[in-house]
């Protein structure tokens, strides 16, 4: 049998590719295939997967390999005449045939062995019509078949067409095609979107497969190739800020879906609640930041005097329109916060509701929860209670306005402060921390001339303010735990003095080890804040943690069945505390990149400086302490971590952050930079 096949033309595969040659004879049971490229194989006779033969023996390999090339130009041709479809429509489904039978049944002449190989390489060359088998026959697909084939087909189109595109768009962007002017496609919008999603999340985004494979990149994104998107953004029109990045990467959702905006919508026309008017005559304010616009506390003074106080602090009441079912509720989820960054606050409610619908602005009659306190000159703060309310704010205060008033002493302003001064206090007699805070203002409008000035976060007003909040929290937290309700605790364990404070200074980060605040469903001591019970509620424009804990209190005093389960409590305290973590590290992100800038405007200056490590790459983590950074430097000498240093920067680099220092000796007061 085997010698019947010696000088036939034949194909065969190797490494699922299918090759030519011409068999020029037999050695051991095998056939010799002299190969159209490469060496000579030595096949057995079922590797042979078609052979025919010529009326003409070649005399050499370079004559058979010169026929083969004619008999496959000829076939070629006959291939294209061959009507597979015609053939599949006359054939039994799922019945398997062999070559043969096909060329018995299709060819006008079966014993044309150039015709035979025609139809061999047709049907080689189809993936639709018909299976192909091991044995080398070859199955008609069935309709069911066909319609799922098809849409494979048509997905791997689709497939290949983007992959094009994508190289091409590529190309384009690198070329400096695409700006803010050009008139960009939908599909080539969504290519940018993606591009955006790769740099911000790297190997975790959906795209990256793809992509990778597509721009052949590694298995992690680099700085070569983060480079190359934001590149490739920029020439886009869409370049990417340090600080929108920071944010992307700590998952903060940019937009509003169209059911929440549509919702929006509704709620901007959402009518009062017909209940008890806190008239215009009882003074009434919020006192926040120049720049906050989602006022979510205020609070009114019904009477004062050196004995006492009667207030009620009030709480901006979202639970008539924010419902758990709703789409509204299912997206402060999502965001879980707002955030606030140097160059963009994203709100955890759309701009239009949580700035003007849901916010306590000036002249605006609003719906709260009111908690009536009356406050003794010793500093107690006494639950009297807690009710809805409609007030009207008569003025949105500054902090800055606030202390000027408070200052003066107009009114219940004085007696207020006092009062509150008392109350902290007595929570530091309980054990409660008084850190002093650093806080800055920044102006970043003008991005080559940043402006930096510290802020008093202890200020009068401040202490206003966190007071008649911790009031609140304190005594919700008590009303949850009276009840046995459920709820959200936050907690922390007491500190450990690790260092001694010196003499007539405050107690600061660097004398003490404390644990983070937790929260929990389990109630217990907050002894950074010197309370035995305290939950979050006074801000629910800015925290699901406050929107949820609102809504059950309401339920509370309502007496009505909680509207969320302990389970439900667990799954949210875990889900705030992790994305919380990377929320706030991503605002001190972007503090400390906007600090770094300042710091190259201001090269060749003196800044002082204390050691807080040594590291073991010749580096040292120093804090500069005008502007409470803490940053690697390198260009120290040894010096002792307690030295206070006076440091020349040389050198600023951002992305690794480092900077280049230099050690001074000596120095005028008026040299040494400050804020």
């Amino acid at each position: 049998m085997l010698e019947s096949l010696i000088h036939h033309y034949c194909i065969y595969f190797r490494d699922n590719r299918m090759e030519y040659g011409w068999i020029e004879g037999l050695q051991k049971n095998k056939l010799i295939v002299n190969p159209v490229h490469g060496k000579n194989q030595f096949l057995p006779e079922n590797r042979i997967a078609f052979s025919w033969s010529d009326k003409k023996i070649p005399d050499n390999s370079v004559q058979a390999h010169d026929a083969l090339a004619l008999h496959l130009n000829n076939a070629d041709q006959f291939k294209q005449n061959c009507e597979l479809e015609t053939m599949h429509s006359l054939l039994e489904a799922e019945r398997d045939y062999s070559l043969d039978e096909l060329a018995s049944d299709f060819l006008d002449d079966p014993d044309n062995q150039i015709s035979k190989l025609g139809l061999f390489l047709s049907l080689r060359d189809d993936h639709y019509w018909f299976k192909h088998n091991r044995n080398l026959t070859y199955t008609p697909r069935t309709t069911e078949e066909l319609e799922v084939l098809q849409i494979q087909l048509a997905r791997q189109h689709e497939r290949q067409k983007r992959a094009e595109n994508i190289q091409k768009w590529i190309h384009q962007l690198e070329s400096g095609l695409w700006n803010a002017e050009t008139n960009i496609s939908a599909e080539q919008n969504i290519l940018l979107d993606q591009l955006l999603n790769l740099l911000a999340e790297g190997v975790e985004s959906p795209f990256w497969k793809e992509f990778s494979s597509q721009l052949e990149w590694g298995n992690y994104l680099g700085l070569a190739e983060e480079n190359s998107l934001k590149r490739w953004l920029a020439s886009a029109g869409v370049p990417i800020s340090p600080g929108r990045l920071t944010l992307l990467r700590a998952k903060v959702r940019e937009y509003f879906p169209e059911n929440v905006l549509a919702e929006t919508a509704r709620l901007k026309k959402y009518p009062q609640q017909t209940i008890e008017i806190i008239g215009d005559q009882i003074p009434t304010f919020t006192i926040d930041a120049e720049k906050t616009l989602d006022y979510d506390d205020a609070f009114s003074v019904f009477e004062w005097s050196n004995g006492g106080l009667l207030i009620a602090v009030h709480i901006t009441d979202l639970s008539f329109a924010v419902h758990s079912e709703e789409p509204l509720f299912k997206e402060a989820e999502a965001r879980l916060s707002s955030v606030y960054s140097l160059e963009k606050t994203i709100s955890m409610f759309p701009e239009v509701l949580a700035n003007d619908t849901f916010s306590l602005r000036a002249g605006e009659n609003r719906t709260v929860l009111s908690f009536y306190f009356q406050l003794s000159g010793n500093g107690d703060f006494k639950l009297m209670d807690v009710a809805n309310k409609v007030i009207c704010v008569q003025d949105n205060l500054s902090y800055e306005r606030a202390d000027q008033l408070i200052e003066k002493g107009n009114e219940f302003w004085r007696l207020l402060h006092n009062f509150c001064l008392r109350a902290q206090e007595q929570r530091i007699e309980k054990g409660a921390l008084n850190l002093a805070r650093k806080e800055f203002g920044f102006d970043i409008s003008d991005p080559k001339n940043i402006s930096i000035k510290p802020l008093n976060r202890n200020s009068p007003a401040n202490r206003i303010i966190e007071e008649l909040a911790i009031a609140v929290n304190r005594e919700t937290a008590r009303l949850f735990h009276d009840a046995d309700f459920p709820g959200i605790y936050r907690t922390q364990s007491a500190y450990e003095l690790i260092k001694e404070v010196d003499e007539g200074q405050p107690v600061s980060l660097e004398n003490i080890r404390i644990e983070p605040a937790r929260l929990t469903t389990v109630c217990g001591e907050h002894y950074g804040l010197g309370c035995d019970y305290y939950m979050q509620v006074t801000s629910p424009i800015r925290r699901f943690v406050d929107l949820i804990t609102q809504q059950q209190l309401k339920n509370l005093i309502n007496k009505k069945e909680p509207l969320f389960s302990t389970e439900d409590m667990m799954h949210w305290a875990e889900d705030i505390t992790v994305r919380q973590k990377k929320y706030n590290r991503a605002e001190k992100d972007i503090i400390k990149y906007w600090k770094l800038r300042y710091l190259q405007q201001h090269l060749g200056e003196l800044f002082e400086a204390k050691i807080r490590k040594i590291n073991s790459n010749n580096t040292t983590d120093i804090l500069l302490l005008d502007l409470d950074l803490i940053i690697q430097a390198t260009g120290l000498k040894e010096q002792t971590e307690t030295e206070l240093l006076l440091l020349k920067i040389l050198e600023v680099s951002i992305g690794p952050n480092r900077i280049v220092v230099q050690t001074q000796t000596t120095s005028t007061e008026s040299s040494v930079h400050r804020l």
